[in-house]
């Protein structure tokens, strides 16, 4: 399954604008403020968030979700990061949001800050987990943390972004995403194709992969894309397979496809990142 990711909350209007300019939404990041205000003729604090939300998913791993905590954190580029407290940016954030955050958001967060500051610019957020469990559970919590986990608040419950008048069709529509989520999950390191995944969930092709965009705002393609590379990633740390042997067994069949997909979504080569990997373990 193939796709390519719509990296920027942009209006259809901006899109036109980029085209037009013949700027890619990936290299948003390489114009400045004033230009962009120019170009794509946006307010200043416009062209701010679609630059910072472009840069920031620069950083292997990113996506555009903790792209806008970023800027919601107040932060507009990466070099912004250097030196700060990430224990004091988790707890900002889940103030700001009334709630606390899922772990790996704070695991992002070291990553950014570990990225900007470093001049090793090739670890990825899961290789900060145990930095973070280790951290908190020398440290733990302030006092004043909030109770209600983030996937209670409306906003991140998959089944409000599912867009239908009862309430009982929502949960059903939801309950069937989860079954193809479970379904990719199991069967990882096989080619599935979107019939596959849609028949799991008991829906046309067509609505599938519209519905699933909609509630996990990526595409099924790319969803399963992550969950594959993830699983090489866990091989090229945890064994001392080649990366071919990896690839073939995750189900990238062509290895030098696979290798331009690896660069491509972490920025690095296969054997860098577990090059890189071991340096942090170190």
């Amino acid at each position: 399954m193939n796709d390519t990711q719509n990296r920027l909350d942009i209006l259809l209007a901006e899109k036109k604008k980029l085209r037009a300019n013949k700027i890619k939404q990936s290299e948003i990041h390489h114009h400045s403020i004033e230009q962009l205000q120019r170009l794509l003729g946006i307010s200043k604090i416009r062209a701010m968030e679609l630059r910072a939300m472009s840069e920031f998913q620069t950083i292997p791993s990113i996506g555009i979700r903790f792209a806008q905590d970023l800027i919601s954190l107040g932060f507009y580029a990466i070099e912004e990061l250097q030196g700060k407290d990430p224990a004091k940016l988790v707890h900002q954030l889940e103030r700001q949001l009334g709630a606390w955050i899922d772990p790996c958001v704070e695991d992002q967060i070291r990553l950014c800050i570990h990225y900007a500051t470093h001049a090793n610019k090739r670890a990825n957020w899961w290789d900060f987990t145990q930095e973070r469990k280790a951290y908190r559970q020398q440290h733990g919590y302030p006092a004043n943390r909030p109770t209600t986990p983030w996937y209670q608040l409306e906003q991140y419950k998959p089944a409000n972004r599912v867009k239908a008048q009862k309430e009982i069709t929502k949960t059903d529509l939801n309950n069937r995403l989860k079954l193809a989520i479970k379904f990719m999950k199991a069967n990882v390191k096989r080619n599935l194709t979107l019939a596959e995944l849609a028949d799991k969930a008991n829906l046309s092709p067509y609505h599938f992969q519209r519905l699933f965009k909609e509630v996990y705002e990526r595409t099924p393609q790319q969803y399963f894309t992550r969950l594959r590379l993830k699983e090489v990633c866990k091989q090229l740390t945890k064994t001392k397979l080649s990366v071919s042997l990896i690839a073939a067994q995750v189900g990238f069949t062509d290895e030098s496809s696979f290798i331009r997909l690896f660069k491509k979504e972490l920025k690095q080569t296969p054997l860098a990142y577990r090059k890189n990997k071991k340096t942090l373990q170190r």
